[in-house]
């Protein structure tokens, strides 16, 4: 069974990675904007517990019923996941990140993911040319980035 490519264009070379492969987040908001994650009893009870409140006020709040195993998914307001915000350079940021649901704390960026396709489509329209420091600021969050290629590139022949 094949596995699903991605090409990225660097201004050198294209290069060809599986679609799984993990990438940095972009913090682009669209899968607190698409998905709506169900709440396990214990990400209520983490997430009442960091906005100091008890877990029915939290259900009353912040949750949706729904006939689900899990009974609930977290509410979206008309801009997306009720605890979306936005920093002042306007990337996505989540107000209740550390204690956020285990579907959240899963949820891996990659190519694969439409969400993550779309929020590069967001970044900057098809056909320009994208650096990578205005995906990543930060040298680390571009290192992070290389090394998830080089997991699955092949090695370079020198010469």
């Amino acid at each position: 069974m094949s596995s699903e490519k991605a090409v990225i264009k660097t201004t050198e070379e294209e290069i060809t990675t599986a679609e799984e492969t993990p990438i940095p987040c972009f913090r682009c908001g669209i899968c607190c904007t698409c998905y709506q994650p169900p709440l396990l009893p214990e990400d209520i009870e983490s997430i009442a517990s960091a906005l100091g409140i008890s877990s029915s006020e939290c259900i009353s709040s912040y949750a949706l019923r729904v006939p689900t195993k899990e009974g609930y998914l977290l509410r979206k307001t008309g801009r997306g996941c009720v605890f979306l915000g936005l920093d002042e350079d306007e990337k996505a940021r989540c107000a209740i990140y550390l204690s956020r649901p285990q579907a959240c704390r899963e949820w891996q960026p990659s190519l694969s993911q439409s969400a993550c396709l779309e929020g590069l489509a967001k970044l900057k329209s098809e056909g320009q040319l994208m650096q990578l420091n205005e995906l990543f600021r930060s040298d680390e969050e571009q290192r992070e980035f290389y090394l998830s290629l080089d997991r699955v590139l092949p090695p370079q022949n020198p010469g």
